[in-house]
């Protein structure tokens, strides 16, 4: 083939890929919820980066939700029971007021709690937006389910209370559900995310990996690197540390901190391993104590982690890679994960959360030594990244394990010149797909001709 018929040909071949994918005719109810999760994410993600859930107004114990009608928080003075009404259309809600309710916070985290707030958060991804459900809509507000979940004075006949009873109600957690045991293991740990596939969990991950300084978008934030190429055994890595941190590392081991650890890969085409209740309680716990650390504990603080760590658990389940899974030894209840995605000649270390016990064994410590030993035995890995710090603080303690912040990052850690990493059969192949193999390894001949 000539330059440009060749051209004319991929060119061809993309649009017939595009015009598959954005059918989807594999699966349109996959096509059509994915959609709805992003979009919901993404205007999630917008009102995180206006400040956190802008019409919650704070002062001291007290959180004063305004009620709108684009998002009612109303209660219905006329006594209609919400629960048990049969409606057929939002008339209904018309005939309720929106009054403003100043609710007091409740800011302890009890499983009991954590367990609602799964709940509806599984309520707002069931939700089928072509059904007949006037009450799914308002699963994605998630400045309702905090109200209803940790509010303390709420409106029985709220709204806000009316959904989270439908959701405990649908997962049959109410007070009878204490102490089932077996059964209550298999409900927190059934996986409860999308089956994405491969290619669209690996779009999702690039923004979290810092895609928009590599493709030269726009500056992000410095990562903190480590080198690898130059050391033979993570032994080797240990010696070139403070004293301090030696002695950190060596207390930072399953035996002596009883924990176990497990990698589960995240596969195209499947839900994530950790898109479950026993993950999302490590990461609701990690954001609530990480933000209470860093600005003291306030009712502010508070609602804004929890809106931080709804955000940041649906991400992460949404992305590539694989987990590093932590469990507790004797009680085999999971206390963190490590979530990892390896591209070109660069791992990085995407994200990491543990509940209140693990932060206290050394979890942390664990897993950045695991990722060492593991990319210096790896012959296709150069560069360890642990990406952006949230505190001065914490880039220091990267720092100090040997990880240097950079500014212009992408020129020491390659992410570009190669694909993502999978275990073998780590991917369900999907539609198009031996099209695209074909595609890429026409522009890789073609690259090596020029």
């Amino acid at each position: 083939l000539t330059d440009s018929s060749t051209m004319i040909f991929l060119l061809l071949l993309q649009s017939v890929i595009l015009l598959l994918t954005s059918t989807n005719a594999f699966c349109p109810s996959q096509s059509a919820r994915r959609l709805k999760n992003e979009e919901g994410v993404l205007k999630w993600q917008a009102s995180v980066a206006q400040g956190i859930l802008p019409s919650i107004k704070t002062k001291g114990e007290l959180s004063t939700f305004e009620a709108v009608r684009a998002s009612p928080f109303c209660y219905n003075a006329k006594g209609k029971d919400y629960e048990d009404a049969e409606i057929e259309d939002e008339d209904f809600f018309d005939e309720a007021p929106n009054q403003p309710v100043s609710v007091t916070i409740d800011t302890e985290l009890s499983d009991d709690k954590l367990k609602q707030l799964f709940a509806w958060v599984k309520c707002a991804f069931d939700f089928d937006e072509n059904s007949n459900d006037v009450y799914g809509y308002y699963y994605n507000n998630m400045e309702l389910a905090i109200a209803a979940v940790f509010g303390n004075n709420l409106p029985k006949d709220s709204l806000p209370a009316t959904l989270l009873a439908r959701a405990i109600k649908s997962e049959g957690l109410g007070k009878q559900s204490a102490g089932r045991g077996s059964r209550d293991k298999e409900w927190e740990e059934r996986l409860i995310g999308d089956p994405i596939g491969k290619r669209d969990r690996e779009s999702a991950s690039l923004g979290a990996m810092g895609a928009a300084q590599w493709t030269g978008r726009w500056m992000t934030r410095p990562h903190s690197l480590l080198d690898v190429k130059n050391f033979t055994s993570v032994d080797e890595w240990v010696k070139t540390l403070p004293r301090g941190c030696k002695r950190t590392l060596k207390k930072a081991t399953p035996e002596s901190q009883n924990f176990t650890v497990a990698t589960k890969l995240i596969r195209g085409g499947h839900p994530a391993p950790h898109s479950s209740y026993a993950h999302f309680r490590c990461v609701v716990q990690h954001e609530v104590r990480l933000l209470s650390n860093m600005y003291g504990a306030s009712t502010g603080a508070f609602v804004n982690a929890l809106a931080e760590a709804i955000s940041r658990y649906i991400g992460t389940t949404r992305m590539a890679g694989s987990i590093r899974e932590y469990r507790d030894a004797e009680r085999d209840r999971v206390i963190g994960f490590a979530h990892e995605v390896a591209k070109a000649r660069t791992i990085r270390g995407q994200w990491f959360y543990c509940d209140d016990d693990a932060a206290k064994r050394y979890v942390w410590f664990h897993s950045v030594k695991d990722l060492v030993q593991r990319s210096i035995d790896d012959d296709r890995i150069d560069v360890v990244d642990l990406g952006p710090s949230g505190s001065d603080a914490f880039t220091e303690l990267k720092a100090r394990y040997g990880f240097e912040s950079v500014v212009d990052w992408p020129s020491a850690a390659d992410y570009t010149s190669g694909g993502f990493h999978y275990e073998e059969n780590q991917n369900e192949d999907e539609v198009g797909e031996d099209v695209l193999r074909m595609i890429e390894k026409i522009m890789r001949q073609q690259a090596r001709g020029q």
